[in-house]
C-alpha cells in the first residue's frame, strides 16, 4: 500500500491519495503509469490468466486530469465487478455513468480541485460522457493546469482544413467524428482516424 501511496503523491492532489490507494487495494486492482498515448488517456483491463485487473493512466496528465481519468477507469472496474457477464451493457452506458458520478462525488470539493473547476465538474458529472474532452469548457479549463511542456495544441483545437504535424508527418483535417478526426496524410494521400486528444503542431499546407 505504501508503494502505491508514494507513487500517487506524484500524480494526483494530496487529498485524493489515501482514498485512491484504499480503493485499489480493496478491489485488488493494479495501477500502471504509462507513456503518453495519443489515442487514450487511460484504460481498464480485466483479470486474465490469474493476473489482477489493471488500470493504466498516462504519466503526462496534470493532477486534475489524472484524477478524473483514474476515476473514469475505476468506474469501468466497478461495473465489470458488479454486472453479470451474461448481461450486455454499453461501455459508457448508464451503469458506467452512475458508477463514475458516485466514485467522483467525494472529490468534488475545494480540498481536491481548484474552486474555479468545481462548477464545470459538477455540470459535467450530471451526465458524464465517455471523455471529459467532449465538454469543451471543462477541457479548456483543465488544459490551463498542464505543464508548460504539455501545452501544445491538440487536434481538438483545430478546424476542418487545418494542417498539422504528428510524429513529423503532415496531415490535413478532413472530417470531425465523435472523439476522433478523419485526417489525410499529405505524403501518401491516405485517410487516417486520429484521436482528438493527440498533441499536434499546426502548420501551413
Amino acid at each position: 500500500m505504501n508503494k502505491d501511496k508514494e507513487l500517487l503523491f506524484n500524480y494526483i492532489p494530496e487529498a485524493a491519495v489515501q482514498p485512491m490507494v484504499e480503493w485499489l487495494h480493496k478491489n485488488k486492482v493494479q495501477l500502471k503509469i504509462t507513456r503518453a498515448r495519443s489515442t487514450k488517456l487511460g484504460d481498464f483491463r480485466v483479470a486474465r490468466n490469474g493476473d489482477s485487473p489493471r488500470i493504466s493512466v498516462n504519466y503526462n496528465l496534470n493532477p486534475y486530469s489524472f484524477l478524473i481519468t483514474l476515476v473514469h477507469e475505476m468506474a469501468h472496474a466497478e461495473v465489470f465487478k458488479t454486472t453479470s457477464r451474461f448481461k450486455r451493457i454499453q461501455p459508457h452506458g448508464i451503469e458506467w455513468q452512475l458508477a463514475f458520478s458516485r466514485l467522483m462525488q467525494p472529490f468534488l470539493n475545494d480540498s481536491v480541485f481548484p474552486k474555479s473547476l468545481l462548477p464545470l465538474l459538477n455540470n459535467y458529472f450530471q451526465k458524464p460522457k465517455a471523455s471529459s474532452f467532449s465538454d469543451s469548457k471543462l477541457m479548456q479549463a483543465l488544459k490551463m493546469y498542464n505543464a508548460e511542456t504539455s501545452k501544445k495544441p491538440q487536434l481538438n483545437d483545430l478546424v476542418l482544413g487545418d494542417c498539422f504535424l504528428l510524429n513529423q508527418i503532415p496531415y490535413r483535417v478532413e472530417k470531425k467524428m465523435r472523439t476522433r478526426f478523419q485526417c489525410k496524410n499529405l505524403q501518401n494521400k491516405r485517410l487516417y482516424i486520429i484521436h482528438g486528444l493527440a498533441e499536434v503542431e499546426k502548420i501551413s499546407e
